[in-house]
């Protein structure tokens, strides 16, 4: 009994509460409040990241006269839905106006545009759009240098069905990386398969203070685990440890150069960079390294070092992590003996030319003279004499050599010269006057139409320009291609390929 007694009480209570309620209608008065209804927003927009984007709306108030300017604070936030939650909300603007460098990674957003009445505490959310932010850093020259004694990245962007490249200068700003670049440009460098992971390419950069970092390979987007350090056998490196040049032979192998030693990353056999590789097999201690490596095809051949101090060069294993003396020869005028050079080395560098012939540079100790040395993959000197009728040599340290017609490039201040070595003299094919020229190189890691190109970076005092340059045979004028203006002062420049 006390049962069903206890149900029709409760059922009693539910009655004359909702009773109660219902006669409580009407004994409240409701005023209006002003109200935000936007317009001027499409439901969805396409911009590159990087460029200028502006969407200005109409709040059309209900109530407001418009005499205080302050009344409203604003705010833009894209949300990826790819992402975790924690990481998915962006907040690109709190101005009135959407009016500024879009700086999201690629992606495909839904922004809200909240707009809040400070009079009335209301917070306005207008209807989601859809934001298709497309990269702006697809493929193109990644151009490191310096501004005003500081580190910046460049980049000219080539993007596909777009006639006109376009020049994003500081491209870490411009797409919000979080890499800060500190102290004096240093190197950049692009490679497939940069590591024993699933990544495919590489994009690296570096400068004096901080050190050498990988980019993401589509948003250059970066976090301290993306230094290099990070990519080696059991922390063998500093965490902000910096290369002073890399150079790739090939998908999944590369070399990094740092104060005379040199590192080695090999895909194929889980070789991570690890102890330095500038130690010859049947000696104690490493060598010296002189900061140039001819690759001479990586794995597919036999890269060659140079010990700065014997004098020597040295031939390296990429199986074995060592170095071992040359092949002996008997020293000539037309032969150097590989193993007493009795010469400093200016310039070494492998070149494509010839079906793959090395180059390099060298100057004698006792006469001071310069000569020029070419080998090919198997070791076999095929060029050895003295640097001839060749004004200023002793005075450059920046050279390039031609892969299709290998003549030697060299500049001096704002001039450029050609080296033919086989008629011994070299032609002024440039002359800048006051301007200097900061780089030249020629780049086989390119699409094809830019293989053969000779890129000269020069700076007129304020601000960098990077030109392309055909190579005519037979000492013929140099053929201007492109010029990109606007750059920083060129220190080294890569390739960001697809």
């Amino acid at each position: 009994m006390s049962k069903y007694i206890k149900i029709v009480f409760t059922l009693l209570a539910v009655l004359l509460l909702t009773w109660s309620c219902a006669s409580d209608e009407g004994t409240y008065n409701y005023n209006d409040i002003n109200e935000i209804k936007a317009t001027g927003i499409e439901k969805e927009y396409t911009a590159y990241t990087g460029d200028n984007f502006t969407i200005k709306p109409n709040l059309n108030p209900t109530m407001d006269n418009g005499s205080d300017p302050d009344r409203y604070t604003y705010e833009w936030v894209a949300v990826n839905p790819a992402k975790l939650s924690g990481e998915s909300k962006t907040t690109i603007s709190t101005t009135k106006n959407l009016d500024g460098i879009l700086k999201l990674p690629p992606a495909k957003y839904n922004v809200y545009y909240f707009v809040k009445d400070k009079v009335t505490g209301v917070t306005w959310q207008h209807e989601s759009f859809v934001l298709n932010v497309v990269s702006s850093i697809y493929e193109g020259w990644l151009v490191v240098g310096d501004v005003n004694g500081k580190a910046r990245l460049d980049m000219i962007s080539i993007i596909p069905n777009v006639a006109t490249p376009r020049i994003i200068t500081d491209v870490l700003d411009v797409t919000g990386s979080a890499l800060k670049l500190s102290g004096k440009a240093v190197n950049v460098a692009c490679f497939n398969q940069p590591f024993v992971t699933p990544l495919m390419y590489g994009i690296y950069v570096t400068a004096s203070e901080s050190g050498t970092a990988r980019l993401d390979q589509d948003s250059f987007s970066w976090v301290p685990s993306q230094n290099i350090a990070y990519e080696t056998v059991g922390g063998a490196l500093p965490s902000n440890f910096g290369v002073d040049f890399m150079q790739s032979s090939g998908a999944g192998e590369n070399f990094l150069y740092s104060k005379g030693d040199i590192y080695f990353y090999f895909r194929i056999f889980q070789t991570k960079y690890g102890l330095p590789q500038n130690k010859v097999d049947t000696e104690a201690k490493t060598f010296y390294a002189a900061p140039f490596i001819a690759e001479n095809k990586g794995s597919l051949g036999t890269p060659v070092f140079y010990d700065r101090d014997a004098r020597r060069f040295l031939r390296y294993s990429t199986t074995k992590g060592t170095c071992s003396v040359m092949p002996p020869v008997v020293g000539s005028p037309t032969v150097l003996d590989w193993n007493n050079t009795n010469c400093d080395l200016v310039f070494m560098t492998s070149t494509t030319f010839n079906q793959g012939e090395n180059f390099a540079v060298l100057k004698n100790t006792a006469t001071g003279k310069y000569y020029l040395l070419r080998f090919n993959t198997e070791l076999a000197q095929v060029y050895y004499k003295e640097i001839l009728n060749a004004p200023d040599f002793d005075k450059t340290t920046k050279f390039a050599v031609s892969p299709d017609s290998g003549y030697l490039f060299y500049a001096v201040g704002g001039k450029l010269y050609e080296y033919d070595n086989g008629i011994q003299s070299a032609k002024l094919m440039l002359d800048k006057g006051s301007e200097e020229i900061t780089f030249i190189d020629f780049n086989t890691k390119t699409p094809e139409a830019f293989k053969q190109k000779l890129i000269v970076g020069s700076y007129n005092g304020t601000v960098g320009k990077m030109e392309l340059f055909t190579v005519p045979p037979v000492n013929g004028a140099l053929k201007l291609n492109t010029t990109y203006n606007g750059l920083c002062k060129i220190v080294d420049v890569a390739y960001r390929s697809r």
